[in-house]
């Protein structure tokens, strides 16, 4: 189903979109991202959980296909369609030796983190393949790449990298909530752990990188948005949770270090939770803005979503994701107010892997067209 909706030619033209905007540079149309209802003859598809999902690849591509792919593939929008090694955000903590579990209902989570002690006398190799669960998302990397080669799809469904998370993150989620008590009482070990989870991030980075036969530093399918340069997503859902002098000392340094080896990315991080009025995260913009290879800026709850699009514009950071719509508002208005923040073509990648647009019953057909129309008239 996929072979038959997929149009080289539209994912050729939302990959010269998306590196656009991601490259800062105008183009002819913003991006637009989004999935579609899934054909009817879809219905008696079976489900697979999550722990099916992780011991056996072709259950975790075949749902990664028909959640993602095909729903987009069938929008007709500007998605360019990837899969990955869905091992959830463990990969990278596993290596240190964090022990683990993954269940039917939940993907996987850590349960023991690693002991101080062992942390400071760790060193890590620079061959990471062999470790922790490394292994099995090589296994399952290797996996997809071959099933989509099979079927004709080697060309049209990428397969990117796994979720290696950020520096920061990996470090918190291999040492645990102390480390919020590390920055205050023992900065040494920190910046040590950080340069290691640096050198993890890369390095792990740079393995999904080879197995998808892209070059490093290069273009390529940065977890559905596409870069000529860099390519690669980090996420800082810890580091949010430290304040911005916190940030920049801790941090910053980290996360400007593996862009510079990378060439370049975006970032994301989970924060806040819709109608709680909690925001996190947003303290920190001004900060992430000052990495230089730092493309774009996936954030997840806000206050004045509008005003923070504007600062973004201005910082030069393009907003990828989407814009809440009100009660009532036709997609016409949602789409013009999306629109509002931005005096041309650029800074915003409107979607993403998850967050599309929020369109209603009957509108998918016609949300491309709409998001188009609303271009014309708002830019001429």
């Amino acid at each position: 189903m996929i072979a038959e909706r997929a149009c080289p030619k539209r994912i050729a033209t939302a990959k010269r979109r998306h590196a656009d905007v991601m490259a800062g540079c105008e183009t002819d149309y913003l991006p637009i991202i989004f999935g579609a209802p899934l054909p009817a003859e879809c219905a008696d598809w079976p489900s697979f959980n999550w722990q099916e999902r992780f011991y056996v690849p072709a259950k975790s591509l075949f749902m990664q296909l028909r959640d993602m792919v095909l729903p987009r593939v069938c929008a007709g929008c500007d998605a360019v369609p990837g899969v990955r090694a869905d091992l959830g955000t463990i990969n990278c903590q596993t290596i240190f030796g964090a022990e683990w579990r993954v269940t039917p209902e939940n993907r996987s989570v850590i349960t023991k983190y690693v002991p101080k002690e062992v942390l400071a006398e760790f060193e890590l190799p620079d061959d990471v393949s062999s470790l922790g669960v490394i292994p099995r998302m090589v296994e399952h990397m290797q996996h997809h790449l071959d099933a989509l080669r099979r079927r004709g799809l080697g060309d049209v469904v990428g397969v990117y990298h796994c979720d290696q998370q950020g520096p920061f993150d990996i470090a918190a989620m291999t040492r645990g909530h102390d480390i919020f008590l590390d920055l205050h009482e023992d900065a040494g070990f920190v910046h040590h752990l950080m340069r290691m989870c640096t050198r993890l991030y890369v390095s792990v980075s740079k393995l999904c990188k080879r197995l998808a036969g892209e070059e490093v530093g290069g273009a390529g399918n940065a977890v559905g948005i596409w870069m000529e340069a860099g390519a690669v997503r980090m996420c800082g859902d810890s580091d949010i949770l430290v304040g911005e002098e916190l940030y920049r000392q801790f941090i910053q340094p980290y996360e400007r270090q593996a862009f510079e080896q990378l060439g370049g990315g975006w970032y994301h991080y989970c924060g806040g939770w819709e109608g709680t009025g909690r925001a996190e995260g947003l303290h920190l913009h001004e900060a992430y803005a000052e990495i230089p290879l730092l493309a774009g800026l996936n954030w997840t709850t806000g206050r004045d979503w509008l005003g923070e699009m504007r600062k973004l514009a201005r910082l030069g950071l393009v907003h990828i994701g989407s814009v809440p719509r009100g009660e009532g508002e036709s997609l016409a208005a949602y789409f013009r107010r999306a629109l509002s923040p931005y005096g041309a073509r650029r800074g915003l990648l409107l979607g993403g892997m998850w967050q599309g647009p929020v369109l209603r019953d009957g509108e998918h057909e016609r949300a491309v067209e709409a998001w188009h129309r609303a271009q014309d008239e708002v830019f001429g």
